[in-house]
């Protein structure tokens, strides 16, 4: 049998993207984003240790432009003020994506996570985004410690 290169790196994005998968499906699941305890999201294992260690593609530089618009919005105080940078973050994503600059894969746990955060009532969705940017700091976190 000969070794063939090009199945071994459809193997590894198969994987890469069934972990990531795995953890869409786990946030699918939630009524809301703040049921998000974080343990599961930033413990050692958890859900943004998994999603940055199987984002080898994912560009430094992209991944830190993100979540630098993220954290300008968290200087605001409430949803109301957040909410329209956090809606025209969707299809900034969507460009990067086109462009080759973030996976897919990444791209549609975005999306998934971002619509737990406008669920419940305006205090609710607050919370969830307070979540929200926990969560992105741990996968910001753990790229770096896995591909710096």
């Amino acid at each position: 049998m000969s070794y063939n290169r090009n199945n071994r790196r459809d193997y590894n994005n198969n994987n890469s993207n069934n972990e990531i998968n795995e953890v869409i499906n786990k946030i699918k699941k939630l009524d809301k984003l703040s049921d998000m305890t974080a343990k599961e999201y930033a413990d050692e294992g958890g859900y943004a240790d998994k999603v940055a260690e199987n984002s080898k593609s994912l560009k430094t530089n992209q991944l830190r432009k993100f979540f630098g618009a993220v954290r300008l919005m968290e200087q605001k105080e409430d949803w109301e003020e957040i909410e329209p940078d956090f809606f025209l973050l969707k299809p900034k994503l969507a460009v990067a994506v086109g462009r080759g600059n973030i996976p897919k894969p990444f791209y549609k746990l975005m999306m998934e996570t971002m619509k737990k955060v406008d669920v419940g009532s305006e205090v609710e969705k607050y919370e969830n985004f307070e979540t929200f940017v926990k969560f992105f700091e741990s996968i910001v976190a753990y790229h770096k410690f896995h591909f710096q």
